[in-house]
């Protein structure tokens, strides 16, 4: 078992079960290992959590890196492609689950952080790139982020929309 192993087996159990679930027998039973195998790699629980917030971190350096590419598409197919972020399960079971435990620890709460102003960032340049008024780019970004979040916070007590739905509010959004 590698340390690469419990970092990711720790972040799959997290995006499944919340940070509540983050505990070393837990992860132990998980993962099929004994405690040793975890003391091998990690003095105790708080080393394994700051790995855990530094491979969600490169991660999200990777989203980034993609929402910065996006710049550089049409605007119609960059929207498009923000749109598919949004309908993508996996996407909001680690979201959910980051953002929860981004209450509870300030690293992670200011990553989250950074990473939402990226991202309102981009879709507000979009929609000054479709040709949006300042003010009406700033409001139609910030209903669409908020959507996202939305998305990921309400998935488990709301229907859970097609990305036809998803789609379309985007388009009503990002029209005149």
């Amino acid at each position: 078992m590698s340390y690469d192993d419990w970092v990711n087996g720790a972040l799959d159990l997290l995006a499944r079960e919340g940070v509540t679930a983050i505990r070393i027998p837990r992860l132990c039973e998980e993962l099929g290992v004994t405690k040793g195998s975890f003391y091998w790699h990690f003095d105790d629980l708080e080393q394994l959590m700051a790995a855990m917030a530094d491979r969600w971190g490169e991660m999200q350096s990777e989203a980034v890196r993609a929402l910065a590419a996006l710049d550089s598409i049409p605007v119609e197919s960059r929207i498009e492609q923000m749109a598919a972020m949004l309908v993508d399960p996996q996407h909001w079971m680690v979201e959910a689950s980051v953002r929860e435990w981004s209450r509870t620890d300030d690293t992670v709460a200011a990553a989250v952080r950074a990473l939402d102003q990226r991202v309102f960032r981009t879709v507000q340049t979009a929609m000054l790139d479709l040709g949006f008024e300042p003010v009406q780019a700033r409001l139609r970004a910030g209903a669409m982020v908020y959507l996202g979040i939305g998305l990921i916070h309400g998935r488990d007590n709301l229907p859970t929309p097609t990305p036809e739905e998803v789609q379309a509010v985007i388009d009503l959004l990002a029209r005149p």
